[in-house]
């Protein structure tokens, strides 16, 4: 999926379940941030719990922000107002588009969560240490993609795949 969406000139795969809900990308954990709620995908939908991803919602609730797990459509993707990208390569990164529909520059809530690993990297936030960042000023590192400033974000591509029974990944349908 990731290769094909390359191919398309997107820079990563949204991946989706067979029941057609997001699932994550492959290689980082998916959220959006709908009526001021941040909403992640549960493993339910096949998306695999991330050290990246608890950090998010540690920060999103210490910063006061509603966090949950729930089912998110490609749909609700299109229509999001704000979302992101979370990985240990990745950080934290924006999507600025889906499915070449734009979700449009980095929103508030992104941008705070951003914040908290850029200062706990130069030292100004100790409770959220958990690394992965090249130098803060430069902003996160992407994977394959060289530096990606907070602003500049992601353009993605969604594709349908199933969980086989027997392995511990997902594969595209």
């Amino acid at each position: 999926a990731k290769v094909q969406a390359l191919k398309a000139g997107y820079d990563e795969a949204i991946l989706l379940s067979p029941q057609g809900h997001v699932s994550e990308c492959s290689g980082e954990n998916i959220f959006a941030v709908i009526d001021g709620t941040i909403i992640t995908p549960p493993s339910s939908a096949g998306a695999l719990e991330g050290i990246t991803q608890s950090a998010v919602r540690r920060i999103a609730e210490d910063l006061g922000f509603d966090y949950v797990q729930g089912n998110i459509l490609r749909s609700d993707l299109y229509t999001a107002d704000e979302a992101f990208l979370s990985g240990t390569a990745a950080e934290v990164v924006p999507i600025r588009s889906v499915d070449d529909r734009e979700i449009g520059d980095p929103g508030p809530l992104t941008r705070a969560i951003q914040e908290v690993p850029h200062a706990t990297v130069s030292a100004r936030v100790r409770r959220h240490s958990h690394g992965g960042c090249d130098d803060p000023r430069q902003g996160w590192r992407g994977i394959g993609h060289g530096h990606l400033s907070p602003s500049q974000g992601r353009r993605l591509r969604s594709r349908p795949v199933a969980r086989d029974p027997g392995a511990d990944s997902l594969q595209q349908t």
